[in-house]
């Protein structure tokens, strides 16, 4: 059994550092307020499970946990779950375009998570006092409680899973739109998964320790991740182009000519120097000088360096 519960932790965490190597990809190739809000919902997923495997490390090292140290452990967890609804209230607002808001899903999306956020703290506030005040810590181990928190959070998923399969807000790329519907699929999916763990734990019924349907929720959302780098990556895929046109001031500031402007478009968009070549009408010798005029001039050693650099 605990070779089976390793096995799973390696296959989260090796995932979960792909998926937020594959968003910082993303974040280099594309200009978007999404992908940094995303990066950091990865990141905390990742704390949040890397606390998870820590207290699984000890319990099975010490056959149990000190209770100082496994409240401590919950303290922080609890904390972790109120920043990722945090984040998640900001990407709602980013994803839904101003004119989206005014509609149900948005607003209930930011409405739910809020209230995650409120239940969150008032656990860490009830643990806080627990020691000494029994009917707080009756309180936070009650069923009722843990329900309610099962229902919120699966309340909020769903209506995040909506609100990212809605429209895009202008100025973002489209090349996000199925990487945002799929996170919206996983949201949508894992919605109810929490209240079937609740019902599983409250029947009694056997499980594998230290491992919950939020640890598969996490995968998928990599999984999503990876897949979308993937394919976003892929040259000549769509949405590969994360530079329609240089920037006038950029051409200005940088002395850069017609025929470098377009060059740098077509880099943008994955296009190998023979593809350019052809495009344009010139010689792949033709090509690489303007690619090394473009180089000194942006100061650039790549391609992803100078994409960013004529964008910037």
């Amino acid at each position: 059994m605990q070779h089976v519960i390793l096995g799973f932790y390696i296959l989260f965490f090796a995932t979960g550092f792909m998926g937020g190597a594959a968003l910082f990809v993303l974040g280099l190739r594309m200009r978007s307020r999404l992908i940094r809000p995303l990066l950091v919902f990865q990141a905390l997923f990742l704390v949040g499970l890397g606390l998870v495997a820590l207290y699984a490390y000890l319990y099975g090292l010490w056959g149990e946990v000190p209770d100082a140290l496994a409240r401590s452990l919950g303290f922080v967890l609890t904390g972790i779950n109120a920043g990722i609804y945090a984040v998640a209230i900001l990407l709602i607002r980013r994803i839904s375009p101003p004119a989206s808001r005014r509609k149900s899903y948005p607003a209930a999306a930011e409405i739910l998570a809020g209230l995650v956020i409120l239940k969150s703290l008032a656990s860490l506030a009830l643990s806080a006092v627990g020691t000494s005040r029994p009917e707080a810590r009756a309180l936070l181990d009650s069923e009722a409680w843990s329900l309610a928190g099962y229902i919120l959070t699966g309340l909020a998923m769903a209506a995040f899973g909506v609100t990212a399969r809605g429209p895009l807000p202008p100025g973002e790329p489209p090349a996000l739109r199925p990487l945002l519907r799929a996170y919206g699929a996983c949201a949508l999916v894992f919605a109810p998964m929490g209240l079937v763990e609740y019902a599983v734990e409250t029947a009694g019924l056997p499980g594998l320790p230290f491992l919950s349907l939020d640890h598969l929720f996490y995968l998928s959302w990599n999984v999503v991740s990876m897949s979308a780098a993937a394919r976003l990556l892929k040259p000549g895929a769509e949405g590969v182009p994360v530079l329609d046109s240089v920037p006038e001031e950029r051409v200005r500031t940088l002395g850069l000519s017609c025929r470098e402007a377009q060059m740098a478009v077509l880099i943008a968009r994955g296009k190998s120097n023979k593809e350019i070549a052809a495009e344009l009408g010139i010689s792949p010798a033709t090509v690489r000088t303007h690619i090394y005029n473009l180089y000194q001039k942006a100061g650039a050693r790549s391609r992803v360096e100078l994409i960013n650099k004529l964008r910037a």
